[in-house]
């Protein structure tokens, strides 16, 4: 893949990234939040069993997971991206361990809270960041 396309389909994950971040950032505001707890209810099948609120603690804590998926987007966009399409091999090495990190952690313990299937869609997500890091061929 050029470094272009590969630069091209990770601003295309960004954007995805921003969308599901703005969803997810309404947890904390009972009036509006209905999209964010179907978000919630969905990655944490099955799908149904959700409770009729949010507590205190799922609010806050989803106020800081889109806030970073917010700042994971802005970084993508403006440095990884860019830094692809100019042929940065150090820039494209450093996401991929950030991301694999981020996936280990994040589907760690989404597993040891009782939320596999979020290690599920952390897959996913992960696979829509390497592929195009991976696949990516530059001219030597």
């Amino acid at each position: 893949m050029t470094p272009k396309t590969s630069a091209k389909l990770l601003k295309l994950a960004a954007w995805g990234f921003l969308a599901f971040a703005l969803v997810w950032a309404l947890a904390p505001y009972s009036a509006v939040n209905e999209p964010a707890r179907l978000l919630l209810d969905f990655l944490a099948w099955p799908l149904g069993d959700a409770a009729p609120a949010l507590n205190r603690s799922e609010m806050w804590l989803s106020s800081i997971g889109a806030g970073l998926v917010v700042a994971l987007s802005v970084i993508l966009l403006g440095i990884v991206a860019p830094a692809v399409e100019a042929s940065n091999k150090k820039a494209v090495r450093v996401a991929i361990w950030a991301f694999i990190g981020w996936y280990l952690v994040d589907s760690a313990g989404s597993v040891a809270s009782g939320v596999p299937s979020n290690a599920v869609f952390n897959t996913f997500f992960l696979a829509m960041l390497l592929i195009p890091l991976l696949a990516v061929r530059y001219e030597t």
